[in-house]
């Protein structure tokens, strides 16, 4: 409103025309200037606006990165996890395959002879143990009794022709109906133990 007063009073001091065109067109031009600065600023952010909208963006950002990277270490870690697991699995698998190879490996076939079943006496499993007794190779037959026995049991080694190619020391044991025993035979150290086909149990009552 002061304003408005002004150039009222302005224009009342022109004389002519010529004057008053000459002053609006300088008032014109000024008023189009401060309009256009007006619309200038006013669509203008201010500096703490503009702070504060990088901020926003900035920690929106951080948000979606973090995001990512937390997507990606969890498929890592499933990832990770699965493979370690199945890792584990094989190795076990190939522990229990050795495992299982070495017990097979130290078992021999072995049977009774006639006089030896009809005392009773029957094996079917027997472990070798090679040089486990000092100088001496040894066998362990796992020998079960249908009734009681006391007497004289030795082993007799035969190769794939069944030809006889080592015996055991006689060894004294005694065993109580229905029972069973690993029985330990020693053999000469330079019986073939591994050239063996066919291991028989022989037993004679005392």
């Amino acid at each position: 409103m002061p304003r408005a007063v002004s150039l009222c009073r302005t224009f009342s001091r022109m004389r002519t025309p010529r004057e008053m065109n000459k002053h609006l067109k300088w008032t014109t031009r000024c008023a189009l200037s401060v309009l256009a600065l007006s619309l200038i600023v006013g669509g203008c952010k201010s500096r703490e606006e503009q702070l504060e909208a990088e901020r926003t963006q900035g920690a929106k950002l951080v948000e979606d990165q973090a995001a990512k990277a937390k997507g990606i270490g969890q498929a890592l870690q499933n990832d990770g996890q699965k493979a370690a697991e199945e890792v584990a699995a094989g190795v076990g698998k190939v522990f229990s395959g050795v495992t299982q190879g070495l017990d097979r490996a130290a078992e021999v076939h072995i049977v009774v002879d006639g006089g030896a079943e009809k005392l009773g006496l029957k094996s079917e499993r027997a472990v070798l143990e090679v040089g486990s007794s000092g100088s001496k190779n040894a066998l362990k037959a796992y020998v079960l009794a249908s009734q009681k026995f006391k007497g004289t049991l030795h082993v007799r080694g035969l190769d794939a022709h069944n030809r006889e190619v080592g015996r055991s020391a006689k060894v004294e044991y005694a065993l109580d109906a229905d029972d069973a025993q690993y029985l330990h035979f020693e053999f000469d150290a330079a019986t073939p133990m591994t050239r063996v086909a066919k291991w028989v149990l022989w037993a004679t009552a005392s």
